[in-house]
């Protein structure tokens, strides 16, 4: 299966967790997604991070990264590991929760989490 394509209805009628959680699928594949705000003017020009040498003797730009990367973060603590990595499955891999849910067990039982 692949990734999981919504029209803005069925956003809609995404829950809140749910919702968050695409929000959070398209961020870190450096996709805007408007839940956070309209989009920065030139955001889609900016490189994902700032991959230059000696950077730290040379003026800030600013990155993709500098703006997903916060609200990225504030996904996770709102959401959880656990939802975010179903929304994951569910959004970005295109699988059922119930194919997430018997992988999460199984890794978490493995994994001694």
């Amino acid at each position: 299966m692949s990734k999981m394509y919504l029209n803005e209805k069925q956003e809609k009628e995404l829950n809140y967790v749910d919702r968050m959680g695409l929000a959070y699928c398209r961020l870190n594949s450096w996709e805007w997604d408007e839940i956070i705000g309209p989009k920065p003017d030139g955001f889609d020009e900016l490189p994902w991070y700032d991959n230059r040498k000696f950077k730290k003797f040379r003026k800030k730009i600013r990155t993709k990264s500098d703006y997903l990367t916060p609200a990225i973060e504030g996904i996770k603590s709102i959401i959880g590991e656990a939802n975010i990595s179903r929304c994951w499955w569910k959004f970005e891999l295109g699988k059922t929760e119930e194919e997430w849910r018997q992988w999460y067990v199984t890794e978490a039982f493995r994994n001694g989490d």
